[in-house]
């Protein structure tokens, strides 16, 4: 792959030209969140647009980019403007000390904010690496800069690439050398992870995600952002759903570094992915109907870490490229306009299907459970099936009624952990049909989901392990009218391995399952 002169020097008249033909739409004025206009400067692009197809020729952009991170990952952790000052302020692996930035470990995950604290920490990174680029480089035609995302979603279209290759580590990430610079040198590319290697990326170097991973559909199906209420009877909301599907199953689909919080920042690639999701939380606004709240407010202090309970109560703070303290503070959603824009906001941003199993949240039901498996299961690179025992002579017969009326059925997972990055992709479905594997089944119900729940030490995130509750009533009705479950027993649980290459070491877990009919 090359990089040519012309293409460099041609730079700042591409980014000028992007502005062209963008849709204009409204800023959301009770909110100030960056909308799709040619009012931004800074216009974000799918990364499959940065690399020519047929010479393999990179963007300037994304050229100049891999050497703003090359050049922040030569600095020490404790500069601002290194990538591990960076990283760790989403998350560390090192021991907390009481001596480290106030900016570190602070990633919220499984609570109201965590899309807009990643949209604040994207926003600021990419201005420290555009400073980077303009200041370190000497590249003043990059000045409009803007951070690329990985359109992982790409639903394709006839004549178009196929879908598949989007669902890949994108290009640049897979090359293990820069194309030539000016001078001709040959350099390694700092964008680059060794792939099958939990130290790097679990995943294939040319191995695609599957299709459910990716899809954001569920989360674009929700009419609110955040649910109203902490109950399994209020809609989990955009927020919720987004963060587990397609945001976590993709964090563990890649594995390695991305896969658990402490070092997820470490990957170039977590960049691209947040980027992406951020852009479909601006598809989701764009849509009719869909709204954010207007009362909530930063907290004072951000919830400290389960692994250092003496830490002091602190804000959530960023240091920007000036390295200047920036304090998250007042409204949630005032973020300044013109910020940024993306390229599109409907390619990859869903295909309009409706999710299998509806999500519900991390909550668990406080009714009584129809049946259960109360005992530890330990998942291999083999399908493992899980009997579910009736709690009470009723059991199967509250199921039927559930199907036949007006009820409905939730499956319950509690405990969903690991101890290391799992480097695979968990289907879970009802039933006993062993053959019935894929995400297209009747008996498919969703993907596994343990980022924020991988590690020994977990620190602010879920301890014992996610529990992840779905309605799984159509699921129930689809399995029967199939024949895969006959109605008169408790249906089992079947965890299928997409790939079969569980880490060692990751003792992927679910602590116990239970079918609820609230």
């Amino acid at each position: 792959m090359t990089v040519s002169r012309r293409s460099i020097l041609a730079a700042g008249a591409s980014s000028a030209a992007l502005g062209i033909g963008l849709t204009s739409r409204p800023a959301a004025a009770a909110t100030g969140l960056p909308q799709q206009q040619a009012g931004s400067r800074y216009v974000r692009r799918d990364l499959a647009t940065l690399v020519d197809p047929l010479t393999g020729e990179w963007d300037p952009a994304l050229y100049w980019f891999a050497k703003a991170v090359g050049w922040m990952m030569e600095q020490p952790a404790d500069r601002w403007n290194s990538w591990l000052f960076q990283a760790y302020t989403h998350g560390s692996p090192l021991p907390a000390d009481g001596t480290e930035p106030p900016e570190w470990r602070q990633c919220p995950h499984g609570n109201k904010y965590f899309l807009p604290w990643h949209r604040w920490y994207v926003y600021y990174f990419e201005r420290i690496v555009r400073d980077v680029i303009v200041t370190e480089f000497g590249r003043y035609d990059q000045r409009n800069w803007a951070l690329p995302y990985w359109n992982y979603a790409y639903t394709e279209r006839p004549g178009g690439p196929p879908a598949e290759e989007f669902r890949k580590v994108p290009l640049a990430f897979r090359e293990e050398y820069l194309p030539p610079g000016l001078g001709g040198r040959r350099e390694r590319n700092p964008l680059y992870r060794p792939f099958g290697d939990p130290r790097g990326r679990c995943i294939d170097k040319d191995q695609a995600m599957s299709e459910e991973t990716v899809s954001p559909d569920g989360a674009m199906s929700q009419q609110c952002f955040f649910r109203e209420t902490d109950t399994l009877e209020s809609p989990p909301g955009f927020s919720v759903w987004l963060e587990e599907y397609p945001h976590g199953v993709v964090h563990d689909a890649v594995g390695g570094l991305m896969g658990q919080v402490p070092t997820a920042a470490q990957d170039p690639v977590f960049w691209m992915h947040h980027c992406n999701i951020d852009r479909m939380w601006c598809a989701w606004l764009s849509r009719d109907g869909h709204t954010l709240p207007t009362d909530w407010q930063w907290p004072k202090a951000w919830p400290r870490h389960k692994n250092n309970p003496d830490a002091p109560d602190l804000p959530f703070v960023f240091r920007d490229e000036n390295n200047e303290s920036r304090v998250l503070k007042g409204p949630v959603f005032d973020f300044p306009q013109h910020a940024y824009a993306y390229d599109s906001l409907t390619e990859g941003t869903g295909s309009g299907r409706p999710p299998a199993a509806d999500y519900l949240g991390r909550q668990p039901s406080t009714a009584d459970a129809a049946a259960s498996a109360g005992t530890e299961t330990r998942l291999s690179r083999q399908q493992t099936v899980i009997a579910l025992n009736p709690e009470n002579d009723r059991s199967n017969n509250q199921l039927r009624d559930a199907l036949q009326g007006d009820g409905n059925v939730l499956l319950v997972l509690h405990g969903v952990r690991a101890d290391e990055p799992v480097c695979e992709t968990f289907r879970f479905f009802l039933g006993d049909e062993r053959g019935d594997t894929g995400a297209d089944s009747s008996a498919y119900v969703a993907n596994l989901v343990f980022f924020g729940a991988v590690g020994q030490r977990l620190g602010a995130h879920d301890d014992n392990g996610h529990t992840l509750s779905f309605d799984v009533t159509k699921v129930l009705s689809d399995v029967l009218a199939a024949g895969t479950w006959d109605g008169t027993r408790t249906p089992a649980v079947r965890v299928v391995p997409v790939h079969g290459g569980v880490a060692p070491g990751a003792d992927a877990r679910v602590s116990e399952i239970e079918l609820v009919v609230p």
